[in-house]
């Protein structure tokens, strides 16, 4: 399944997305921004998403995005917006 398929489906109308664009580290690796545009995620319309670089051996960035995740989900039920998660790694 692509990830267009998957945020499409009815069951995650309402989802949180959280995409970690790995391996930063390496030489030649996508981008965030390239990351976001060959996932189509500037195309998500009224949908919460956040892309947050990392390169997992050292755990950079990890931190940064579950808090994103962890901020972002407490403001949606604080707002009584109903959410579910949903997590891609690149």
């Amino acid at each position: 399944c692509s990830f267009q398929a998957i945020i499409n489906d009815p069951f995650m109308l309402n989802s949180v997305v959280l995409v970690f664009a790995n391996k930063q580290d390496m030489r030649g690796a996508m981008t965030p921004v390239e990351v976001c545009e060959g996932l189509g995620l500037y195309d998500l319309k009224n949908r919460v998403w956040h892309i947050q670089g990392t390169c997992a051996l050292r755990g950079d960035g990890l931190y940064e995005g579950l808090d994103w995740l962890a901020s972002t989900l407490k403001e949606l039920e604080a707002s009584g917006r109903a959410t579910s998660v949903g997590t891609s790694s690149s």
